[in-house]
């Protein structure tokens, strides 16, 4: 069964993120306010690979789903907050664990 934007989809271990809620949830995590962006790890490493295609800041692990973020300082909020939002988008798409990981930082005072 197809899952759709506002029903969760179950998610087992085996299982891989659709390239369509990939993108999806790239796009809905960096809207989120106090959020510059998505991080690729040092070395790129941090990414759903698709054919052709890659989303970069999110990889699957067995137990959950890790969201690598770039934090916006220009836009400050409490890190707690900023986690609770990312699940809550993710939430909408998927019914998985999810580790928000905090990576790097930009902006701020000059």
């Amino acid at each position: 069964m197809p899952s759709s934007p506002t029903t969760p989809r179950a998610f087992s271990s085996a299982d891989p993120v659709d390239r369509a809620v990939a993108d999806r949830l790239s796009a809905g995590i960096r809207a989120l306010p106090g959020v510059a962006g998505l991080h690729a790890g040092r070395y790129g490493d941090i990414a759903l690979l698709y054919p052709r295609h890659r989303v970069n800041g999110l990889r699957r692990t067995p137990s959950a789903l890790e969201v690598h973020l770039v934090v916006d300082l220009d836009h400050p909020r409490p890190l707690a907050e900023i986690a609770a939002m990312v699940r809550g988008v993710v939430k909408h798409s998927l019914d998985v664990p999810v580790d928000v990981h905090f990576d790097e930082a930009t902006g701020g005072p000059s």
